[in-house]
């Protein structure tokens, strides 16, 4: 039998410890991987539901000018604001309970804005405060003046859209010291 020197035999030993490590390693990793799969096959891991946006558009019979409308052409009062600030801040919605909205009514229903401000109130959404708008919308439009708040409010509404501006004309009140303007529109005036 040949002997081996010490540098052999150190390398030797180093090679069936590595050999040794990474087999466990291998038998570690395999038992996790087998138990996640083991897991989502009995249901306990699969993952939130998936629901729609609210924002989601969809095609409504008798409305499809409505999606290919440029907003460009409808929304001559609304002064935009940093638009990359709100596509950071759409996957994060902050509640809008402490802040001054004001509901106004585009539609021939009267009292509706005021309707609006209770039901609002029901939800939470305590300084509200009604008018009027002079021109009729389709569809609510919930406008915030900061990208941080108001897309709270598009769900309680039919096919509402969210911007981030002002609004400087066409209603009876000033909106200075509001923080959200809701303009009801049509398809929400069943109240």
């Amino acid at each position: 039998m040949k002997k081996q020197s010490m540098v052999g035999l150190f390398f030797s030993m180093f090679l069936r410890a590595t050999v040794i490590i990474l087999a466990i390693v291998i038998v570690v990793f395999g038992v996790v991987f087998i138990s996640k799969v083991m897991q989502k096959e009995d249901g306990k891991d699969k993952g939130p539901a998936t629901t729609a946006s609210p924002n989601v558009l969809t095609e409504a019979e008798g409305h499809d000018e409505l999606l290919y409308t440029d907003p460009s052409e409808t929304t001559e009062y609304v002064t935009a604001v940093d638009t990359e600030a709100t596509e950071a801040t759409e996957a994060e919605v902050i509640m809008s309970y402490d802040a001054n909205i004001l509901v106004l009514n585009s539609t021939d229903v009267i009292g509706l804005a005021g309707r609006w401000c209770e039901t609002l109130g029901g939800y939470g959404y305590a300084n509200t405060a009604a008018s009027d708008y002079y021109t009729p919308q389709e569809y609510t439009r919930v406008i915030s003046t900061s990208p941080d708040m108001g897309q709270d409010l598009v769900q309680y509404f039919n096919g509402a859209s969210y911007e981030v501006g002002t609004v400087t004309t066409g209603t009876s009140e000033s909106t200075d010291g509001y923080d959200i303007v809701i303009i009801i529109g049509i398809a929400d005036s069943d109240m």
